[in-house]
């Protein structure tokens, strides 16, 4: 990292929503290391910093205090996001936060977090001519798919993607689509990590999953916060509307060959029941990334399957490591 204090960017901002969950970190991360900008993170008051801390932990407290600034969303200056925008040269939002609308959450919970919350976001950042706003998306949410197990945050998302076309006519848009993404500090929730988990880590017995015939683009985490920096630097650069970007490899790998590598660069015993458990009604069987939008701007991913999972492992293996002792 090269921080130039006369450098201009040194005095721009980057605001940058849900920046203590999985992908938000990263980038925060992945930006301070690579970037001159500064920060603006916004965050829940309950949110835990310990991604970023994790993440971040090479870098001086006092530097680190100085290029970021985090601001609560209980907070009355979020109430009334006008005060963040006139107070701060911000450039561009990267807009990370999301409701998934998992564990009951209300549909206006979901409303709120994934449709209103980015549309005042919008609203104040073309008032303080803000560049840029990059919006996350997901690889289910594509118009041929539907997908009932998260249909709120679906149907959410569907709808602000309307909204966002609607506002590109003020402000660059960038839509980035998120195919499926793994590695350090996800949640334990999510699907490959628990795989990581009951595989690598814990070497339980056993596990039943479906037959595996499903096939994802796996990213590792690194290559999807190296295509947001490269997405920033073009939309900042060159002049856009509305633009999608497919964050992804590129190459479909099918959750049995997902789940088998992982035993086999874990050399774990577990053994796994494919098979066991029935595919959702509506499961979608394929999904790979159209990426020929970000190959063409120089971005590659760095990672194969195999090297983001063993990664991955030795990271889970370092943190767990009094199961080694």
């Amino acid at each position: 990292m090269n921080r130039n204090s006369s450098n201009i960017l040194f005095d721009k901002y980057i605001l940058i929503t849900g920046a203590t969950g999985f992908l938000g970190s990263h980038i925060l991360d992945y930006m301070i290391k690579n970037t001159e900008y500064k920060f603006i993170a916004l965050k829940r008051v309950n949110s835990k910093l310990d991604k970023i801390k994790f993440l971040s932990n090479d870098i001086p407290r006092q530097i680190f205090n100085d290029i970021v600034t985090f601001i609560d969303v209980e907070t009355p200056a979020c109430t009334n996001l006008d005060e963040i925008f006139s107070s701060y040269n911000i450039c561009a939002v990267i807009h990370c936060a999301t409701d998934y609308g998992r564990n009951k959450t209300s549909c206006m919970s979901v409303i709120d977090s994934n449709i209103i919350f980015p549309i005042r976001l919008l609203e104040s950042a073309i008032k303080f001519n803000v560049d840029l706003f990059i919006n996350t998306d997901s690889y289910f949410n594509k118009p041929n798919f539907t997908y009932n197990y998260l249909q709120n945050y679906s149907l959410s998302k569907k709808s602000l993607n309307l909204w966002l076309r609607y506002f590109s006519n003020k402000i660059k848009i960038a839509n980035c689509i998120l195919e499926h993404m793994y590695g350090e500090l996800d949640s334990i929730n999510k699907f490959t990590s628990f795989l990581i988990s009951e595989i690598a880590i814990k070497n339980s017995p056993s596990i039943d999953l479906t037959y595996g015939d499903q096939k994802r683009d796996f990213i590792y985490i690194q290559d999807v916060v190296s295509a947001y920096k490269v997405i920033l630097d073009f939309c900042l650069n060159n002049k856009i509307k509305y633009r999608d970007f497919e964050i992804g490899t590129g190459i479909s790998t099918s959750v049995k060959e997902f789940a088998s590598t992982v035993k086999q660069k874990a050399k774990s015993n577990t053994m796994i029941n494919f098979g066991v458990i029935p595919y959702r009604e509506d499961e979608i069987f394929i999904s790979v990334a159209e990426n020929s939008s970000l190959l063409n701007l120089g971005w590659q991913p760095k990672y194969n399957i195999k090297e983001g999972i063993e990664k991955y492992i030795n990271y889970e293996k370092i943190i767990n490591c009094d199961t080694y002792i």
